[in-house]
């Protein structure tokens, strides 16, 4: 991710739409997939609750209201799991760390995870 800390450190952060969640960047690796059929039947809480989010960079483009099980790996070894829910793909100009910026609504997350996941999100 040093190309992230090297691009936003020039100033050409990219600027949050006041429509979406302001959700903080993930500033470490993460990789995503498919959810198991354990995911399936996962009830969708909408309601007003507070709602945890990240949001990442993608060079592939991710289907809005898709949930996919997503791994981050921790600087220090090791990895965090959670259950997300892509809320919006938005494709990004050409000069970009990569092809799409991306949000996503954490849907389950252990207790444990969450605190783990703080640590490599960047400063709201």
């Amino acid at each position: 991710m040093a190309l992230l800390g090297w691009w936003e450190s020039k100033g050409r952060g990219l600027e949050i739409s006041a429509a979406r969640p302001p959700y903080r960047r993930v500033e470490a690796p993460i990789y995503h997939r498919p959810t198991s059929w354990l995911a399936h039947g996962i009830r969708r809480d909408r309601g007003t609750k507070a709602r945890l989010g990240i949001r990442s960079y993608s060079d592939e483009r991710l289907k809005t209201g898709r949930l996919l099980e997503m791994d981050v790996l921790l600087p220090e070894g090791g990895e965090l799991s959670a259950l997300v829910e892509v809320e919006w793909c938005d494709p990004l100009p050409d000069g970009r760390p990569a092809a799409f910026d991306v949000g996503m609504r954490i849907v389950r997350i252990e207790p444990a995870a969450k605190a783990l996941l703080d640590v490599v999100l960047a400063p709201a």
